[in-house]
């Protein structure tokens, strides 16, 4: 995997815009949001949910204010996507059968945190210097995709 494949940041300013504008978005939106505009629609009552968003959209994630953190944005490159660990994902079947609509996820309190200690465990070993980095990323990320955790989510498709 080449450095620049995986970006990660938090949501804190109050209108946080997509920065990497050939990579799939992850949004995983705590709350305090006012909303996320999609292709200039404005979507409200987005608490407690991730969006994947294909590289052909363009969105902007509004708050209230700045003072803290309402989640993050996970960008990932096109070859993450294609990699063999994540080929079988639950994340790539959203991405290849659901062309031309926005997936959205309500995630229950404990898959909320569950994704959260994941989110934050990625961006640490983004900032890290270790000998596997790759391999824990990639591994962090399969675990969005175990048993447990999709289970609890319910799916909702938008536009």
């Amino acid at each position: 995997m080449k450095p620049s494949s995986i970006h990660i940041s938090q949501i804190i300013k109050e209108t946080t815009l997509k920065h990497h504008p050939d990579d799939f978005a992850v949004c995983w939106i705590k709350n305090e949001v006012e909303g996320v505009e999609i292709d200039h629609i404005l979507y409200k009552n987005v608490s407690n949910s991730i969006f994947f968003l294909d590289p052909k959209y363009q969105w902007k994630i509004l708050k209230k204010d700045s003072s803290t953190s309402a989640g993050y944005v996970l960008y990932l490159a096109y070859e993450v996507l294609n990699n063999p660990i994540l080929s079988r994902l639950h994340i790539n079947k959203v991405r290849l059968f659901n062309s031309g609509e926005i997936p959205l996820f309500k995630l229950s309190p404990g898959i909320e945190k569950r994704t959260q200690a994941i989110l934050e465990m990625i961006d640490e070993l983004l900032g890290s210097h270790l000998n596997h980095k790759d391999d824990a990323i990639l591994s962090q990320m399969s675990s969005i995709n175990s048993k447990s955790l999709l289970t609890s989510i319910s799916m909702n498709i938008m536009k």
